[in-house]
Protein backbone atom coordinates (compact mmCIF):
# COMPACT_ATOMS: atom_id res chain seq x y z
CA UNK A 1 0.00 0.00 0.00
CA UNK A 2 1.08 3.58 -0.64
CA UNK A 3 2.24 5.94 2.07
CA UNK A 4 -0.94 7.99 1.65
CA UNK A 5 -3.13 4.97 2.40
CA UNK A 6 -1.12 4.15 5.52
CA UNK A 7 -1.46 7.75 6.67
CA UNK A 8 -5.20 7.60 5.98
CA UNK A 9 -5.54 4.42 8.03
CA UNK A 10 -3.62 6.02 10.89
CA UNK A 11 -5.85 9.11 10.73
CA UNK A 12 -9.05 7.03 10.86
CA UNK A 13 -7.73 4.97 13.78
CA UNK A 14 -6.84 8.16 15.67
CA UNK A 15 -10.27 9.59 14.81
CA UNK A 16 -11.95 6.53 16.33
CA UNK A 17 -9.82 6.78 19.47
CA UNK A 18 -10.65 10.48 19.91
CA UNK A 19 -14.39 9.95 19.46
CA UNK A 20 -14.32 6.88 21.68
CA UNK A 21 -12.81 9.00 24.46
CA UNK A 22 -14.86 12.18 23.99
CA UNK A 23 -17.37 11.41 26.78
CA UNK A 24 -14.77 10.39 29.37
CA UNK A 25 -14.24 13.96 30.73
CA UNK A 26 -17.87 13.88 31.92
CA UNK A 27 -16.66 11.66 34.76
CA UNK A 28 -14.23 14.29 36.04
CA UNK A 29 -16.54 17.26 36.59
CA UNK A 30 -18.35 16.08 39.74
CA UNK A 31 -19.74 19.49 40.70
CA UNK A 32 -21.53 19.90 37.37
CA UNK A 33 -24.72 18.21 36.24
CA UNK A 34 -25.22 16.71 32.81
CA UNK A 35 -26.72 19.94 31.46
CA UNK A 36 -23.66 22.02 32.36
CA UNK A 37 -20.93 19.97 30.76
CA UNK A 38 -23.06 18.90 27.79
CA UNK A 39 -23.89 22.52 26.96
CA UNK A 40 -20.21 23.55 26.97
CA UNK A 41 -19.30 20.49 24.90
CA UNK A 42 -22.06 21.31 22.41
CA UNK A 43 -21.04 24.95 22.13
CA UNK A 44 -17.42 23.99 21.52
CA UNK A 45 -17.84 20.96 19.26
CA UNK A 46 -20.98 21.95 17.34
CA UNK A 47 -20.58 25.71 16.90
CA UNK A 48 -17.16 27.21 17.65
CA UNK A 49 -14.84 24.61 16.09
CA UNK A 50 -16.91 23.68 12.99
CA UNK A 51 -17.46 27.29 11.93
CA UNK A 52 -13.86 28.24 12.69
CA UNK A 53 -12.53 25.41 10.51
CA UNK A 54 -15.06 25.95 7.71
CA UNK A 55 -14.37 29.69 7.60
CA UNK A 56 -10.64 29.01 7.30
CA UNK A 57 -10.87 26.28 4.64
CA UNK A 58 -13.84 27.23 2.41
CA UNK A 59 -13.38 30.41 0.34
CA UNK A 60 -16.38 32.65 -0.34
CA UNK A 61 -18.39 30.90 2.37
CA UNK A 62 -21.20 33.46 2.42
CA UNK A 63 -21.56 33.21 -1.35
CA UNK A 64 -21.72 29.40 -1.13
CA UNK A 65 -24.75 29.58 1.13
CA UNK A 66 -26.41 32.40 -0.82
CA UNK A 67 -26.18 30.38 -4.06
CA UNK A 68 -27.41 27.13 -2.50
CA UNK A 69 -31.20 26.67 -2.84
CA UNK A 70 -33.03 27.47 0.39
CA UNK A 71 -34.80 24.06 0.56
CA UNK A 72 -31.40 22.35 0.56
CA UNK A 73 -30.19 24.48 3.46
CA UNK A 74 -33.42 23.83 5.37
CA UNK A 75 -33.03 20.07 4.87
CA UNK A 76 -29.43 20.14 6.10
CA UNK A 77 -30.34 22.15 9.21
CA UNK A 78 -33.48 20.07 9.80
CA UNK A 79 -31.64 16.77 9.70
CA UNK A 80 -29.00 18.36 11.92
CA UNK A 81 -31.73 19.34 14.39
CA UNK A 82 -32.89 15.70 14.52
CA UNK A 83 -29.30 14.55 14.95
CA UNK A 84 -28.96 17.03 17.81
CA UNK A 85 -31.86 15.35 19.60
CA UNK A 86 -29.93 12.10 19.30
CA UNK A 87 -26.81 13.82 20.59
CA UNK A 88 -28.60 15.17 23.67
CA UNK A 89 -30.06 11.72 24.33
CA UNK A 90 -26.60 10.17 23.87
CA UNK A 91 -25.18 12.13 26.78
CA UNK A 92 -28.12 11.19 28.96
CA UNK A 93 -27.98 7.55 27.89
CA UNK A 94 -24.24 7.20 28.53
CA UNK A 95 -24.76 8.79 31.93
CA UNK A 96 -27.31 6.05 32.72
CA UNK A 97 -25.69 2.91 31.30
CA UNK A 98 -22.00 3.86 31.06
CA UNK A 99 -19.82 5.18 28.26
CA UNK A 100 -18.73 1.93 26.61
CA UNK A 101 -22.07 0.13 26.62
CA UNK A 102 -24.00 3.28 25.71
CA UNK A 103 -21.69 4.04 22.79
CA UNK A 104 -22.03 0.50 21.40
CA UNK A 105 -25.84 0.61 21.52
CA UNK A 106 -26.08 4.11 20.05
CA UNK A 107 -23.61 3.45 17.24
CA UNK A 108 -25.15 0.07 16.50
CA UNK A 109 -28.65 1.46 16.06
CA UNK A 110 -27.39 4.52 14.18
CA UNK A 111 -25.22 2.52 11.79
CA UNK A 112 -28.00 0.07 10.97
CA UNK A 113 -30.67 2.71 10.40
CA UNK A 114 -28.28 5.11 8.71
CA UNK A 115 -27.64 2.46 6.06
CA UNK A 116 -31.08 0.88 5.81
CA UNK A 117 -33.46 3.85 5.99
CA UNK A 118 -32.11 5.74 2.94
CA UNK A 119 -32.35 2.49 0.97
CA UNK A 120 -35.98 1.95 2.01
CA UNK A 121 -36.97 5.58 1.28
CA UNK A 122 -34.97 6.30 -1.85
CA UNK A 123 -34.74 2.88 -3.52
CA UNK A 124 -37.22 0.43 -1.93
CA UNK A 125 -36.98 -1.85 -4.98
CA UNK A 126 -33.34 -2.58 -4.08
CA UNK A 127 -34.38 -4.32 -0.86
CA UNK A 128 -35.01 -7.48 -2.90
CA UNK A 129 -31.43 -7.52 -4.25
CA UNK A 130 -28.18 -9.01 -2.88
CA UNK A 131 -27.27 -5.58 -1.51
CA UNK A 132 -30.64 -5.15 0.19
CA UNK A 133 -30.45 -8.66 1.66
CA UNK A 134 -26.98 -7.88 3.01
CA UNK A 135 -28.24 -4.71 4.69
CA UNK A 136 -31.07 -6.68 6.31
CA UNK A 137 -28.71 -9.43 7.50
CA UNK A 138 -26.31 -6.81 8.91
CA UNK A 139 -29.17 -5.13 10.75
CA UNK A 140 -30.37 -8.42 12.25
CA UNK A 141 -26.82 -9.27 13.37
CA UNK A 142 -26.54 -5.79 14.90
CA UNK A 143 -29.77 -6.30 16.86
CA UNK A 144 -28.42 -9.60 18.18
CA UNK A 145 -25.21 -7.91 19.30
CA UNK A 146 -27.12 -5.08 20.99
CA UNK A 147 -29.30 -7.66 22.76
CA UNK A 148 -26.20 -9.38 24.17
CA UNK A 149 -24.76 -6.04 25.29
CA UNK A 150 -28.09 -5.22 26.93
CA UNK A 151 -28.02 -8.55 28.75
CA UNK A 152 -24.55 -7.74 30.06
CA UNK A 153 -25.83 -4.39 31.31
CA UNK A 154 -28.80 -5.99 33.07
CA UNK A 155 -26.51 -8.49 34.79
CA UNK A 156 -24.27 -5.60 35.89
CA UNK A 157 -27.28 -3.71 37.27
CA UNK A 158 -28.45 -6.80 39.13
CA UNK A 159 -24.99 -7.26 40.67
CA UNK A 160 -24.91 -3.65 41.81
CA UNK A 161 -28.44 -3.95 43.17
CA UNK A 162 -27.19 -6.57 45.61
CA UNK A 163 -24.66 -4.08 46.94
CA UNK A 164 -24.71 -0.33 46.69
CA UNK A 165 -27.36 1.49 44.73
CA UNK A 166 -26.44 1.73 41.07
CA UNK A 167 -24.84 5.10 40.30
CA UNK A 168 -26.12 5.08 36.71
CA UNK A 169 -29.81 4.83 37.61
CA UNK A 170 -32.25 2.62 35.77
CA UNK A 171 -30.60 0.48 33.12
CA UNK A 172 -33.84 -0.16 31.25
CA UNK A 173 -34.50 3.58 30.96
CA UNK A 174 -30.92 4.09 29.81
CA UNK A 175 -31.27 1.34 27.20
CA UNK A 176 -34.40 3.00 25.79
CA UNK A 177 -32.70 6.40 25.74
CA UNK A 178 -29.65 4.96 23.91
CA UNK A 179 -31.84 3.26 21.30
CA UNK A 180 -33.73 6.52 20.71
CA UNK A 181 -30.40 8.32 20.48
CA UNK A 182 -29.23 5.91 17.80
CA UNK A 183 -32.49 6.42 15.91
CA UNK A 184 -32.16 10.21 15.83
CA UNK A 185 -28.36 10.21 15.40
CA UNK A 186 -28.66 8.50 12.02
CA UNK A 187 -30.14 11.77 10.69
CA UNK A 188 -26.64 13.24 10.28
CA UNK A 189 -26.06 10.81 7.42
CA UNK A 190 -29.21 12.15 5.76
CA UNK A 191 -27.85 15.72 5.96
CA UNK A 192 -24.93 14.65 3.76
CA UNK A 193 -27.14 12.51 1.51
CA UNK A 194 -29.58 15.34 0.80
CA UNK A 195 -27.17 18.28 1.06
CA UNK A 196 -24.85 17.57 -1.84
CA UNK A 197 -25.74 20.82 -3.63
CA UNK A 198 -24.02 22.87 -0.94
CA UNK A 199 -20.78 20.91 -1.30
CA UNK A 200 -20.89 21.29 -5.09
CA UNK A 201 -21.32 25.06 -4.73
CA UNK A 202 -18.31 25.18 -2.41
CA UNK A 203 -16.13 23.25 -4.86
CA UNK A 204 -17.23 25.43 -7.77
CA UNK A 205 -16.06 28.49 -5.81
CA UNK A 206 -12.61 27.08 -5.06
CA UNK A 207 -13.00 24.78 -2.04
CA UNK A 208 -11.00 21.55 -2.11
CA UNK A 209 -12.67 18.15 -2.18
CA UNK A 210 -11.39 17.54 1.35
CA UNK A 211 -12.94 20.62 2.99
CA UNK A 212 -16.02 21.22 0.83
CA UNK A 213 -18.21 19.00 3.01
CA UNK A 214 -17.54 21.44 5.85
CA UNK A 215 -20.36 23.63 4.55
CA UNK A 216 -22.76 20.76 5.26
CA UNK A 217 -21.13 19.75 8.54
CA UNK A 218 -21.10 23.24 10.05
CA UNK A 219 -24.74 23.93 9.21
CA UNK A 220 -25.95 20.47 10.25
CA UNK A 221 -24.20 20.36 13.62
CA UNK A 222 -25.29 23.94 14.32
CA UNK A 223 -28.84 22.73 13.83
CA UNK A 224 -27.97 19.98 16.28
CA UNK A 225 -26.73 22.56 18.76
CA UNK A 226 -30.19 24.11 18.85
CA UNK A 227 -31.65 20.83 20.14
CA UNK A 228 -28.95 20.50 22.78
CA UNK A 229 -29.28 24.14 23.82
CA UNK A 230 -33.04 23.79 24.24
CA UNK A 231 -32.78 20.66 26.39
CA UNK A 232 -29.90 21.91 28.52
CA UNK A 233 -31.66 25.26 29.04
CA UNK A 234 -34.78 23.43 30.17
CA UNK A 235 -32.76 21.42 32.70
CA UNK A 236 -30.91 24.50 33.95
CA UNK A 237 -34.21 26.29 34.56
CA UNK A 238 -35.89 23.23 36.06
CA UNK A 239 -33.02 22.48 38.45
CA UNK A 240 -32.14 26.12 39.16
CA UNK A 241 -28.45 25.41 38.59
CA UNK A 242 -27.39 28.18 36.21
CA UNK A 243 -25.07 29.62 38.86
CA UNK A 244 -22.84 26.56 38.80
CA UNK A 245 -21.18 27.82 35.64
CA UNK A 246 -19.29 30.22 37.92
CA UNK A 247 -19.39 28.34 41.24
CA UNK A 248 -17.01 25.92 42.96
CA UNK A 249 -15.45 23.47 40.51
CA UNK A 250 -16.54 25.54 37.51
CA UNK A 251 -13.01 25.82 36.10
CA UNK A 252 -12.70 22.02 35.98
CA UNK A 253 -16.11 21.75 34.35
CA UNK A 254 -15.27 24.27 31.65
CA UNK A 255 -12.01 22.50 30.85
CA UNK A 256 -13.73 19.12 30.68
CA UNK A 257 -16.54 20.45 28.48
CA UNK A 258 -14.17 22.13 26.04
CA UNK A 259 -12.01 18.98 25.97
CA UNK A 260 -15.08 16.92 25.03
CA UNK A 261 -15.73 19.28 22.12
CA UNK A 262 -12.11 19.10 20.98
CA UNK A 263 -12.07 15.29 21.11
CA UNK A 264 -15.37 14.90 19.27
CA UNK A 265 -14.78 17.43 16.51
CA UNK A 266 -11.11 16.46 16.23
CA UNK A 267 -12.25 12.91 15.50
CA UNK A 268 -14.75 14.16 12.90
CA UNK A 269 -12.06 16.18 11.12
CA UNK A 270 -9.43 13.43 11.21
CA UNK A 271 -11.91 10.96 9.73
CA UNK A 272 -12.60 13.30 6.79
CA UNK A 273 -8.86 13.68 6.20
CA UNK A 274 -8.23 9.95 6.52
CA UNK A 275 -10.81 8.75 4.02
CA UNK A 276 -9.61 11.39 1.54
CA UNK A 277 -6.04 10.09 1.78
CA UNK A 278 -7.27 6.52 1.40
CA UNK A 279 -9.05 7.37 -1.88
CA UNK A 280 -11.21 4.37 -2.97
CA UNK A 281 -10.34 2.37 0.14
CA UNK A 282 -11.83 5.14 2.29
CA UNK A 283 -15.42 4.23 1.53
CA UNK A 284 -14.70 0.51 1.84
CA UNK A 285 -12.90 0.24 5.17
CA UNK A 286 -12.84 3.78 6.58
CA UNK A 287 -16.36 3.78 8.03
CA UNK A 288 -16.32 0.31 9.70
CA UNK A 289 -12.81 0.99 11.00
CA UNK A 290 -13.99 4.26 12.59
CA UNK A 291 -17.06 2.64 14.19
CA UNK A 292 -15.02 -0.30 15.42
CA UNK A 293 -12.34 1.90 16.97
CA UNK A 294 -14.97 4.05 18.72
CA UNK A 295 -16.63 0.98 20.22
CA UNK A 296 -13.35 -0.65 21.28
CA UNK A 297 -11.94 2.59 22.71
CA UNK A 298 -15.08 3.60 24.57
CA UNK A 299 -15.38 0.17 26.16
CA UNK A 300 -11.70 0.13 27.11
CA UNK A 301 -12.24 3.54 28.70
CA UNK A 302 -15.29 2.19 30.52
CA UNK A 303 -13.30 -0.71 31.93
CA UNK A 304 -10.39 1.52 32.97
CA UNK A 305 -12.69 4.00 34.71
CA UNK A 306 -14.42 1.26 36.70
CA UNK A 307 -17.76 0.85 34.91
CA UNK A 308 -17.47 -2.96 35.07
CA UNK A 309 -15.81 -3.39 38.45
CA UNK A 310 -17.30 -6.10 40.65
CA UNK A 311 -19.20 -7.98 37.92
CA UNK A 312 -18.95 -11.70 37.26
CA UNK A 313 -16.91 -13.37 34.56
CA UNK A 314 -20.13 -14.41 32.83
CA UNK A 315 -21.25 -10.77 32.61
CA UNK A 316 -17.92 -9.80 31.04
CA UNK A 317 -18.27 -12.65 28.54
CA UNK A 318 -21.72 -11.39 27.54
CA UNK A 319 -20.23 -7.94 27.02
CA UNK A 320 -17.24 -9.17 25.01
CA UNK A 321 -19.36 -11.44 22.82
CA UNK A 322 -21.92 -8.68 22.27
CA UNK A 323 -19.19 -6.26 21.19
CA UNK A 324 -17.78 -8.87 18.81
CA UNK A 325 -21.20 -9.39 17.22
CA UNK A 326 -21.64 -5.60 16.83
CA UNK A 327 -18.25 -5.37 15.07
CA UNK A 328 -19.20 -8.26 12.76
CA UNK A 329 -22.46 -6.47 11.93
CA UNK A 330 -20.50 -3.32 11.05
CA UNK A 331 -18.37 -5.36 8.67
CA UNK A 332 -21.47 -6.83 7.01
CA UNK A 333 -23.00 -3.37 6.58
CA UNK A 334 -19.71 -2.15 5.09
CA UNK A 335 -19.84 -4.98 2.53
CA UNK A 336 -23.38 -3.92 1.60
CA UNK A 337 -22.22 -0.30 1.28
CA UNK A 338 -19.34 -1.37 -0.99
CA UNK A 339 -21.73 -3.08 -3.38
CA UNK A 340 -23.88 0.07 -3.68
Amino acid sequence: MSFGIWMGLAAVVCAGVLQGLFAVPMKYAPRWNYEHIWLIYSLTGMVALPWMLTTLTVPHLGEVYSLTPAPVLVRIAGFGLCWGIGSALAGLGMNLVGIGLGMAIILGVSASLGSLVPLVILSPQRLDTPQGHTYLVGTLIMLAGIALCARAGMLREAARGRGESAPHGSFVAGLIVCCLSGLFSSALNFAYAFGGDAGERARSLGASQLWSTGVVTALAVSGGFISNLAYCSYLLRKNGTLGRFAGDGAATGWVCGVLMGLLWFGGQSLYAIGITWMVQLGVVIGWPLLMGMIIVTSNAAGVVTGEWNGVSAMTKRFLAFGMLIVLIALAVLAVAQRSA
